[in-house]
């Protein structure tokens, strides 16, 4: 029975992605619309595959901008399935969101969203392990004389909100310069997620991120005329900040697409300290354009432990593919029309999606 309490008292945490910036919606209702047209976003993690247990994540998002309808940023869904522990523990949620937009300058716009979710988490009580099961020299051999309750599913409503700035510059260095940030905090209302009718509240969760991306052309055309152009070199330098309770990480590194090629290099850690960083991030990944309009990205990234839970643990694997459709929109403009007082072409610049 101590085995369960502790299980019961501990401060529930919410699966995390090495591709943040592939699951925006996931991390901040803000990015709802931010880029124009649709997109479609699966993301699988594999973490810790040297472990015993099974801890998989699976991840589908969508959103499409809508400019025709004055001040909305777009419309968004995400589903997301978590389980943990050779399946003892799952979670499954369905979220519903929206976003409004605030066009500031030429160059500068903000949004803010919020997401509503319906969250269904599940306990196998069969595969849970009691103190009186245990031998101190053979383990797992005696019965148990636990009862396990009735319920073993809880349901509760959830609530996200988010907001996010974004602008677009030009320099001498740089073809085009794109800067975002953003912020987001998650179970507003803490939900009870206890099985045993106990108080058992999930941790609010603060987020915030912010990347850049820069250009450099070396061809003819920029990134909104010709989404081909295999001349242009991108940087994409990026953070982000989670903070759950007191569990807190931080995670640093830079994207770069060459010729429709993907590379990436990332560093998480507990603290600020890049010298002490306790994961490394490698991914590779393809731009997979089927016409000016339209792509499919595919990335991959490989989670490599440095501290010496590395032995036990192995890395962690995550999938991420996106499509992209730039001219689709369910009302008004499917060409994702502009404000008539923002054509400029650094407003153009902001609403493409050059990475």
């Amino acid at each position: 029975m101590l085995a369960l309490v502790s299980v019961l008292s501990l401060k529930a945490q919410d699966p995390h992605f090495t591709q943040f910036y592939n699951n925006p919606i996931y991390y901040n209702p803000g990015y709802i619309g931010l880029n124009q047209g649709y997109r479609a976003r699966f993301n699988y993690r594999d973490q810790w595959t040297g472990l015993p247990t099974d801890f998989k994540t699976y991840s589908f998002s969508m959103d499409v901008a809508e400019r025709g309808i004055p001040g909305s940023g777009g419309l968004g869904m995400l589903v997301l399935s978590d389980k943990a522990g050779t399946g003892m523990i799952k979670a499954n949620t369905v979220g519903l969101g929206t976003a409004a937009r605030v066009p500031l300058q030429e160059n500068m716009v903000a949004q803010v969203g919020f997401l509503v979710s319906f969250v269904q988490k599940t306990i196998d009580w069969d595969h849970l392990v009691f103190t009186d099961q245990l031998n101190a020299r053979y383990g797992n051999i005696y019965p148990t004389n636990f009862e396990a309750p009735d319920k073993n599913n809880v349901t509760y409503p959830d609530f996200s909100v988010g907001g996010v700035y974004r602008f677009a510059e030009t320099g001498w260095s740089f073809s085009a310069i794109q800067g975002t940030i953003g912020a987001a905090l998650h179970h507003a209302f803490t939900p009870n997620e206890s099985f045993l009718g106990l108080t058992a509240t999930l941790p609010r969760k603060l987020v915030i991120n912010g990347d850049l991306v820069l250009e450099m052309e070396q061809g003819r055309g920029s990134s909104y005329r010709n989404y081909r152009n295999s001349g242009a070199f991108k940087f994409n330098p990026g953070f982000i900040y989670e903070k759950q309770s007191e569990f807190s990480t931080y995670s640093v590194g830079v994207n770069v697409l060459k010729s429709s090629i993907y590379f990436g290099v990332w560093f998480r850690n507990q603290t600020f300290d890049l010298f002490k960083a306790n994961d490394a991030m490698f991914s590779v990944g393809v731009n997979a354009p089927f016409n000016r309009d339209t792509r499919l990205k595919i990335m991959y990234t490989y989670d490599y432990i440095i501290t010496e839970l590395r032995t036990a643990a192995k890395a962690s694997h995550e999938i991420s593919l996106i499509f992209e459709f730039d001219n689709f929109s369910l009302f008004g403009d499917g060409g994702g029309g502009f404000a008539p007082s923002y054509r400029g072409t650094r407003y153009r610049e902001m609403e493409c999606c050059p990475f």
